[in-house]
């Protein structure tokens, strides 16, 4: 009986480690324990998640995530950002921790990340979170009319829905001034993005953009991201160009086959713009006067050769 007693205590002994180190990996990101007070939020895609009340060290992979969290003026608790967030100011000294979906798992440990913002399908980069118990908030952008909702969400996630109402009422108030705005027809315009004849369809934020602005988009029939052919964009000779800038130049645009026999590139009307104008989220009234001011400033010459 002495000697069954001392197998069973030695087996307790050896099994204690092992649960407690189970119950710390499911329990808390890292390895560690966490103590905070947390609330349930349903995210962009339907899915519920149990948040921090008050979440302090924030990794975000969703560059309109990046810009509501510097709108709402909570900077402070921003930890990570990838790559793609940097064109967003204010954020030059925050540690970038990967590109898009692939991330440094050590260094979300070492931040010891307690929330973080993702697109609506970055899977891959949400089961590793969710496997270090960091909870995961999905966003969408993909129209205009989503980032009202975008903003209210974040502002909720990090107590402060006051300064989110702010900002999304402001986006709403500039989609009800266009919706109610001249209906007079604009110049065709021609979005060049991240690469040659990439651009992007009708279902797009990028689309509500330029419509928003005055332009209509000669790819609006498409859905999605779009590669044009060259002889599509002949075609529809648009009557301006606009592309990102410091993935293009005017006179780089001009030497692709066929396109110096564009209208807009004959008549100097190819412009660049800046790439944080194109973020989805409360920038949006802004971005709007600014390229409606490239469209309209220019458009005029169009009539007046017409």
């Amino acid at each position: 009986m002495h000697r069954k007693a001392q197998i069973l205590v030695t087996v307790v002994i050896a099994v204690i480690p092992i649960i407690t180190a189970l119950w710390i990996g499911r329990t808390q990101p890292g390895g560690r324990r966490n103590e905070e007070p947390s609330r349930v939020v349903t995210d962009m895609t339907g899915r519920m998640a149990h948040i921090p009340i008050q979440p302090r060290r924030i990794l975000s992979l969703c560059t309109s995530a990046t810009d509501t969290i510097v709108r709402l003026g909570v900077r402070d608790r921003l930890r990570a950002i990838d790559e793609y967030s940097r064109i967003v100011p204010g954020v030059k000294d925050v540690m970038v921790v990967g590109k898009g979906s692939a991330i440094s798992q050590e260094q979300v440990i070492a931040l010891e990340i307690d929330l973080a913002f993702l697109w609506w399908y970055q899977d891959d980069a949400a089961n590793m979170l969710e496997e270090l118990s960091v909870p995961v908030v999905r966003i969408r952008s993909g129209r205009a009319v989503e980032a009202p909702g975008m903003i209210r969400l974040i502002g909720l996630c990090l107590d402060c829905p006051h300064t989110a109402e702010g900002l999304a009422e402001d986006v709403i108030a500039c989609i009800r001034t266009v919706e109610a705005g001249s209906t007079e027809p604009g110049p065709n315009v021609y979005l060049e993005l991240y690469g040659s004849f990439k651009t992007v369809g009708g279902d797009s934020y990028i689309n509500d953009l330029i419509e928003f602005a005055g332009g209509k988009n000669i790819a609006d029939d498409a859905t999605g991201s779009v590669l044009l052919s060259p002889e599509r964009l002949i075609r529809a000779d648009p009557d301006v160009i606009l592309f990102v800038k410091g993935f293009s130049s005017t006179s780089v645009f001009a030497q692709h086959g066929g396109m110096a026999y564009l209208s807009a590139v004959r008549a100097g009307r190819v412009y660049p713009i800046d790439r944080y104008w194109l973020v989805a989220g409360a920038g949006l009234p802004d971005a709007v006067e600014n390229i409606h001011r490239v469209l309209v400033s220019n458009f005029s010459i169009v009539q007046q050769g017409k």
